[in-house]
């Protein structure tokens, strides 16, 4: 893949069937929710916009990320990373805010997903990356 987001679209691609199972505990825990007490449909609509922001977020880090290591720099590399730092939050806040404030979405199901890369992290890219790593380490003993 070409373009500006090439690695990020690549990991994203690669996070997608554990982005889907992870939306779908999402919409069923939501369901029992709603069973329970009632549904909303803000609920799925924070889904969706949760999703949505995750989305364009982790290819804005990418996107960053990618700026900040060819910048030869340091100062303008870390000027850099803290103004798309800034920037991303600040418009995520604003698209949260709007929304909420014309009762459009679910704040907790709008953040849920937000919620996404940092489980697919902790749980499975570094146990995958250590089995692989350790596979590696093991034949290069052979």
């Amino acid at each position: 893949m070409n373009g500006k987001f090439a690695y990020a679209a690549e990991e994203l691609k690669a996070m997608l069937p554990y982005l889907l199972i992870f939306n779908a505990a999402a919409v069923v825990v939501s369901v029992f929710v709603g069973a329970a007490f009632g549904f909303d449909w803000r609920v799925y609509t924070g889904l969706a916009v949760g999703n949505l922001i995750m989305a364009a977020n982790f290819l804005l880090i990418g996107l960053t990320a990618e700026k900040v290591v060819r910048s030869r720099d340091f100062r303008r590399g870390r000027n850099l990373a803290g103004m798309s730092y800034g920037l991303r939050y600040a418009g995520m806040f604003a698209i949260l805010a709007g929304l909420l404030t014309l009762g459009l979405i679910d704040p907790i199901a709008a953040v849920v997903p937000l919620l996404y890369p940092k489980i697919y992290y902790t749980f499975f890219y570094i146990r995958l990356n250590s089995d692989e790593e350790e596979q590696s380490n093991d034949a290069d003993l052979t």
